[in-house]
């Protein structure tokens, strides 16, 4: 195999696999010459991308070990000894535009020296994260990571709604929905994940833009950042306070050991730590890296025998287009790693495989797939994995492929509604951070849906009929108040939600029109609302409409929209305090608790038309 590779790369490759023999053989009792770490340079830069170099290891008896392969002193030095005789015959040394040099890259094109400088990146990146998923493997990590998890009260919450599920099977299954409610697609396993998520992103880890002062508690902004010699963190970002202009360190840690502690983050941080405490649980779970950057976690489900996508930071499962198509991202490389595997998943992630192509400039597809086989292969010919593991994983992974497969005009099984409106934006992060990083949609958060007066339709979710939102319109819990509701997105200056009624039927029209909703103000916030009434007529240019504004939605009626056939109820939240002004004005606050009072009633009174 390493014969087929181009001249130049099989040169490079040969070069390596020599030098580590030489080293061997001069000094067979040295340890460190018996050890190749796979974030070595030369490793990524030259072994890794030639077909066959890290099969040579193996076959001479290299195995894996933790981040390195290693050598045992027990194996026979006859194949290394072979090895190193052929690979004299390999390598050709014709000129010095062919021989391996550290400094050859930079006296070709400029263009060809980004290249590489990119693709070694990327590829130093997939490596160094290919080993670092192992932390979460450490059995002593796990039971630190199972402490902190509130594991009866989980369980008692996914008892309950594991009997709300079997409550509707009962009700539906004399009717239609039946099929959708089938007992035996759920399964408790799945249900305490929901239940774990939710737990995780309300209670125990929080969302951090800049820290308070550690001087006075105040705000602070974002100033610089350095580097750091610390192993558990990959940086430090410099907060300077707005108030007293102190400055206040805020570790980015990479290490789940320390994130147990500090509870906070940003997705990089909630990610890593929810995959470590998925796995603590025993779920076949992956940390899933975006290169556009973000990150979330796949959670292999057993009872629909895929892969479900997890995103801790947004308490969302199984909306994996919602990247693409509610936060507006331009994705290229999505990469998942887990102990068993790295794996390109991408397509999982896209419609719009043509445009994704287009960005995937960071080295080749074959470069990619022989990097990623390879690592593959490192981790399942390792010390303890067993054939039965690696033959499960390899049917898994002919699954997975197949699931990915596009084919135009139909959907899969997770994306069945083809439709931006359906997925929702980023929550997590100020409203000008995640605008800086293009990921606010240019489209609004809810399809424009319209009810229909003259006849009985019922929804099950507050945005399921509204009409339209602005704002980042979202549903707010708060988990220590135990209350709900509707607030804008933080940052945003205001935040708008509209309804939209319409008597379809040309025998009626509307007669009155009555609001009652609760609201809840504080800080000098305000919510206003308006009524607009549109007035048909034989001439569409005659067609008329009314505004009226609402002072108060306590018990307001109208007759002044006597004859309308279409209304939109609108209702703008703005003002408030501070950063958290956006939490001051708040729509249909209520307790958790309350299933029996509607938080905002509309009655319309219909008449015949003419009368």
């Amino acid at each position: 195999m390493l014969n087929e590779n181009e001249l130049s790369v099989r040169n490079n490759a040969g070069y390596v696999l020599s030098n580590f023999c030489e080293k061997i053989l001069y000094s067979p009792e040295e340890e460190k010459y018996r050890k190749i770490y796979l974030h070595d340079p030369d490793v990524i830069e030259r072994l890794l991308p030639a077909s066959g170099a890290m099969e040579c290891l193996f076959e001479i008896g290299f195995i894996e070990d933790g981040d390195c392969l290693c050598l045992p002193k027990t194996t026979s030095l006859t194949k290394l000894k072979t090895l190193q005789k052929l690979l004299s015959s390999v390598i050709t040394l014709k000129s010095n535009s062919t021989h391996f040099d550290k400094g050859h890259t930079a006296s070709g094109s400029t263009e060809l020296s980004i290249k590489l400088s990119k693709e070694n990146e990327f590829f130093t990146k997939i490596v160094e994260q290919f080993h670092s998923v192992m932390r979460y493997e450490d059995q002593d990590l796990q039971e630190k990571a199972k402490k902190v998890i509130p594991l009866v009260q989980l369980e008692i919450k996914t008892m309950e709604r594991l009997r709300k599920f079997q409550k509707n099977v009962l009700l539906n299954k004399k009717t239609e929905s039946y099929s959708t409610l089938k007992e035996d697609l759920v399964n408790s396993t799945d249900l305490f994940l929901m239940e774990l998520l939710h737990w995780f992103k309300y209670d125990f880890f929080q969302w951090v833009d800049s820290p308070l002062c550690i001087s006075c508690s105040k705000e602070c902004s974002f100033e610089s950042v350095r580097s750091t010699s610390d192993p558990k963190c990959s940086r430090i970002e410099v907060h300077r306070c707005n108030t007293c202009k102190a400055t206040t360190e805020f570790p980015r840690y990479i290490d789940p050991e320390m994130l147990l502690t500090s509870r906070c983050g940003r997705c990089g941080e909630w990610a890593n730590l929810f995959t470590l405490l998925c796995r603590s649980l025993n779920y076949d779970a992956r940390l899933v890296y975006d290169v556009t950057d973000h990150l979330w976690t796949e959670i292999w489900s057993v009872t629909e025998n895929r892969w479900i996508h997890v995103d801790p930071c947004e308490n969302i499962i199984d909306q994996p287009l919602m990247y693409e198509r509610g936060w507006n991202k331009k994705l290229s490389y999505i990469i998942a790693y887990s102990r068993d595997e790295v794996q390109d998943v991408t397509w999982r992630y896209t419609q719009n495989q043509i445009d994704v192509m287009t960005r995937r400039k960071m080295c080749s597809e074959e470069e990619l797939l022989h990097l990623l086989q390879t690592l593959n292969r490192v981790r399942q010919s390792s010390i303890g994995y067993s054939v039965t593991r690696k033959q499960y994983v390899t049917k898994r992974r002919f699954r997975e492929l197949i699931e990915m497969l596009h084919f135009p005009n139909i959907q899969n099984n997770y994306s069945t509604i083809d439709d931006t409106n359906n997925y929702r934006e980023r929550t997590t992060g100020s409203y000008a951070w995640r605008m800086a990083r293009g990921e606010i949609s240019q489209h609004n958060i809810y399809k424009g849906y319209t009810w229909d007066i003259s006849k009985y339709e019922k929804k099950s979710e507050w945005q399921e009929g509204v009409n339209y939102t602005e704002g980042g319109i979202f549903h707010k819990t708060e988990e220590d108040w135990k209350m709900v509701y509707i607030a804008r997105a933080p940052g945003a200056e205001y935040g708008y939600v509209r309804w939209s009624f319409e008597v379809q039927s040309s025998d009626l029209c509307i007669k009155t029109f009555n609001l009652e909703a609760k609201t809840t103000v504080f800080h000098g916030a305000n919510i206003t609302w308006e009524i607009e009434g549109f007035f048909p007529s034989m001439k569409e240019k005659d067609a008329t409409s009314l505004i009226i504004p609402i002072s108060t939605c306590n018990k307001f009626i109208t007759d002044k929209l006597k004859g309308a056939k279409k209304v939109n109820v609108t209702v703008k939240l703005s003002g408030g305090k501070n950063s958290l002004a956006w939490q001051h004005a708040q729509l249909f606050r209520e307790s958790i608790n309350n299933i029996k009072e509607p938080s905002m009633t509309i009655v319309i009174k219909l008449d015949n038309h003419g009368n």
